[in-house]
């Protein structure tokens, strides 16, 4: 991934503007949503990240506390055309090596069961039954540090 640059986004900047466009287009567009039209002033408390190529953000990842020992992923989003080749991996690695030095013992996350596959290969552990989370089946996933 040498040709990937990962950025920590600040939130109301226009980096963060453009991650929510990324988000959009890949979360709720392809089912008539607009994610526009959410309550977004949670992201304010989290750490925010985005993977650049060429000075474009084709990613994005997001990193929040839970409670004392456990951190959660949120917002992992990859635009199509950059889908598997690896950066979903890259950025898993790089928030979950964040997580750690943190101290937490344990990352969480909110993934949609079409993808349960890939976190699982990540070393995620399925905690839930499927459920409804804008209109589109998830479940709920941990991960032993």
């Amino acid at each position: 991934m040498k040709d990937i640059e990962i950025r920590s986004i600040t939130y109301g900047s226009d980096e963060y503007e453009k991650s929510i466009d990324l988000r959009n287009e890949v979360f709720r567009k392809p089912w008539g949503l607009n994610i526009r039209d959410e309550d977004l002033t949670g992201d304010k408390h989290m750490d925010m990240f985005a993977g650049y190529k060429d000075d474009k953000m084709i990613a994005t990842i997001f990193l929040t506390e839970d409670d004392k020992e456990h951190a959660r992923i949120k917002s992992v989003a990859i635009l199509e055309e950059y889908r598997g080749k690896g950066l979903g991996s890259y950025l898993m690695d790089y928030v979950e090596a964040i997580a750690k030095k943190r101290g937490y013992k344990k990352v969480n996350l909110m993934g949609r069961v079409s993808v349960e596959v890939f976190y699982n290969k990540l070393g995620y552990k399925t905690i839930s039954e499927p459920y409804d989370y804008h209109t589109i089946a998830h479940i709920d996933m941990v991960k032993e540090l």
